[in-house]
């Protein structure tokens, strides 16, 4: 490809953003925008301005982005060598590529999540602290943000100012030597080691800076410290750094990510060329609007407003539904509706959830309906029993120092080996400064295990010195050799019960994978599967290809985009979050607003905002109250009732703002009907109003129904979601009320 047909169809912004020569640059990319595209003819036009595919880096989020934009530089540019990396990757091959230099095995195994939580679970009984109330699970997510904030165990100990921040402190100690006695990192070390190692390593730092000149980093706003440390130390000597992001699809606060990192950019970077893409290539202007209406209500974003060349489009809608059981079935119905009216395939459709807690009701429609569906949850495949027992041997022969996943298949399948004998080979292995590998060769040395417990250990360390033999065979090879010498196989295989014979499937399945993992490119080894496995995000394992609804997140739809989309329960305490409420902090409200843009800038045709008036949720039947989102959007929006039958649009919306209508019978709070002058009506003495919403310190949000009395006898109503309905003497209830803007 030439130089002129890579800018043939850019917008002039676009054009300059490709040909931007040396020197930081940032692009703030509205969504739609055609980022990727951009991004990938930079890529390409600097190679043909002579720029040496070894000098430069492209980073990225996920697998699956990452996959796309090599195959977008291999099409413009055939046999590049750029390298193309997630974070997360780039972090474990550069541990990998100078572990000696950083004291380290290379062999290393990266332990998920479940994995950390078992290692801290250990450190958390070795120091004799309660794991009722401090969690591995909460234990964890505190020590991921000390790394994320590039913090190690001492000098998190320094900031330790309270009970749980000093008791994190001392696990955190435990859990990374044990870390480093199992040769092990965790997701966050992978940033964290690296950044570290860039900081203090100026001959490294240097040596990488110098490799690469060219630095492309994607989705910059959801950088958190390591990672901007990652930016900052590659971009020194050559400031050649182009940042693509948009402060407004910023979404991951919660796992460190800091929205400074690119509102400051200019700051950070020195005469740093700034280039906004505002054309929204994606979406109908109907969806547009309402997008921008939304997020307009966000103070701390940088100011662009989208628009696009794209027709009117179907007018958004927002449906309000009796209860979630009614909104999963009316969902469902209308998509199964489009389908076979023509008008879209199910794989058309897509249905956004704030949390996965939701998918149960749509699951039960989809099956009662025969809509074909799959949930967007993370690689559950691989996350099965048997599946994870194979993945534990193979990472057991790489590294035979992995205490987890000894422990995981040393009796899998059974080999008498019970808990006390194991009890007594890992008090060994301790006490003489062992791997449980190494213990297992030497339990002749250990008297109180003996017998069919014995003959197991030397027969399970046996099978393992047998195998590494083995681990230059094709990597669905070894994998069918690790069935067939342990057992495992003809376990399942001789096993009558029906559960066993699909398990026996799902390993056939997983040699498949290997087969096709290793035909794919034989250069790769065991090590590269395994970590190509663990590091998999969510929306890697969603196939797009298939022709059924796809049901996720909205953190998981980032990046993704649909014909068809539906956002469910738009609702108070569910979207925005009751967390983020409850917090009172404009920071965490406006991320919630953030996470709903998200998800409706994802709809190129037609985009539908859902909630109910009444949900069961977490064991709770609850009176639910519409998001306040829902009255940011444009006065044009349509507003549809299918559970009651009133299926002709109406703007809600308009109502709400000219305080005309019954708005408390709307949100489901109203006990009995009031005239249009009683809602919206100022209670005296106080900005209450029948119909607002409010917030009790200990009932949490509601919505005020009715008012009687005078004076000191003036009685407020409210209905809350959990409490149902309260009354309280006005002059004497402490309320925050929740302004609608």
């Amino acid at each position: 490809m030439t130089a002129e047909e890579l800018l043939a169809d850019l917008t002039p912004n676009q054009r300059l953003a490709v040909q931007h020569g040396a020197g930081p640059l940032l692009i703030l990319a509205g969504a739609g925008s055609g980022k990727t595209r951009v991004i990938t003819r930079r890529v390409g036009y600097l190679l043909l301005s002579g720029v040496k595919a070894w000098n430069i880096l492209a980073i990225t989020f996920t697998n699956k982005a990452a996959g796309e934009m090599r195959h977008r530089v291999e099409a413009i540019s055939p046999g590049n060598r750029v390298l193309v990396s997630t974070f997360h990757s780039l972090g474990a091959r550069l541990l990998r590529q100078y572990a000696d230099r950083l004291n380290l095995d290379k062999n290393f195994t990266i332990y998920d999540t479940d994995d950390r939580n078992k290692l801290i679970k250990d450190a958390l009984e070795r120091s004799g602290i309660d794991n009722v109330k401090f969690t591995p699970e909460r234990i964890g997510g505190a020590i991921s943000k000390a790394k994320n904030a590039l913090l190690p165990p001492g000098q998190y100990a320094q900031t330790a100012s309270d009970f749980f921040s000093q008791t994190v402190a001392k696990v955190y100690t435990i859990y990374e030597k044990r870390l480093r006695q199992a040769n092990a990192m965790d997701f966050d070390d992978l940033l964290y080691l690296p950044a570290l190692a860039l900081k203090h390593n100026e001959e490294l730092r240097a040596e990488l800076d110098a490799r690469f000149k060219y630095v492309l980093i994607d989705e910059y706003q959801d950088t958190n410290q390591a990672q901007y440390e990652f930016a900052r130390r590659l971009s020194m000597h050559n400031p050649n750094i182009c940042v693509v992001g948009d402060p407004d699809q910023n979404v991951y606060r919660w796992r460190g990510a800091d929205l400074r990192n690119i509102m400051d950019f200019e700051r950070d970077f020195a005469g740093a060329k700034v280039i906004t893409l505002e054309q929204n290539f994606r979406s109908t202007k109907n969806v547009i609007a309402a997008a921008n209406s939304l997020i307009k209500h966000n103070k701390h974003r940088k100011d662009k407003t989208l628009n696009t060349d794209n027709g009117e489009g179907t007018p958004v809608r927002v449906l309000r539904f009796d209860n979630g059981l009614d909104e999963a079935e009316g969902i469902v119905l209308a998509i199964k509706k489009t389908v076979q009216d023509g008008r879209f395939r199910y794989r058309d459709h897509a249905i956004f959830l704030r949390i996965n807690a939701l998918t149960r009701s749509l699951e039960s429609a989809f099956v009662k309906h025969g809509v074909p569906f799959q949930i967007v949850k993370g690689l559950a495949f691989f996350d099965r029993k048997e599946n994870r027992d194979v993945m534990a041997y193979l990472r057991l022969l790489v590294n035979p120092a992995d205490p987890i996943s000894f422990l995981r298949i040393v009796n899998e399948p059974a080999r008498g080996i019970g808990k006390v004998s194991l009890d007594k080979l890992v008090a060994f292995a301790t006490d003489n400064e062992l791997t449980l590998t190494v213990a297992c060769g030497q339990v002749h040395r250990i008297p109180e295990i003996r017998g069919k417990a014995a003959t197991g250990l030397k027969d399970f360390f046996r099978l393992m010195t047998e195998l590494r033999a083995k681990q230059d065979l094709p990597l669905h090879e070894l994998i069918g050799q690790v069935l067939d010498l342990s057992g495992y196989r003809k376990v399942l295989r001789e096993s009558g019960d029906e559960d066993d014979a699909d398990r026996l499937a799902n390993i056939e399945e997983l040699i498949t994978a290997a087969r096709q993992y290793y035909e794919a490119d034989p250069s790769r080894v065991l090590g590269d599967f395994l970590e190509q496995v663990t590091l998999a995000s969510d929306v890697d394992s969603w196939d797009e290809k298939s022709d059924c609804v796809s049901v996720m997140t909205l953190h998981a739809a980032k990046g993704l985009e649909f014909p068809v989309v539906y956002l469910m329960a738009c609702e108070q305490g569910i979207l925005p979050h009751n967390r983020s409420i409850e917090s009172g902090k404009d920071d965490d409200l406006e991320e919630e607003r953030r996470l709903c843009f998200v998800g409706m800038t994802r709809a190129m045709q037609e985009l539908t905002l859902c909630h109910a008036r009444m949900r069961e949720f977490r064991g709770q039947v609850t009176y639910a109250i519409p998001s306040m989102f829902l009255d940011e959007l444009p006065r044009d929006v349509q507003t549809q009732d299918p559970s009651s039958g009133r299926n002709q649009a109406r703007s809600a919306i308009n109502e709400w703002r000219s305080g005309i209508g019954d708005t408390a019978s709307r949100a489901g709070f109203a006990t009995k009907p009031m005239t249009p002058a009683a809602a919206g009506t100022p209670i005296a003495g106080t900005n209450y109003t029948v119909g607002g919403v409010v917030q009790h310190d200990e009932y949490g949000i509601g919505q005020i129904t009715d008012v009687s009395g005078f004076g000191a006898l003036r009685r407020l109503k409210i209905r809350f979601p959990a409490a149902g309905e309260k009354t309280f003497v006005a002059d004497k209830v402490k309320l925050k009320v929740i302004e609608r803007k």
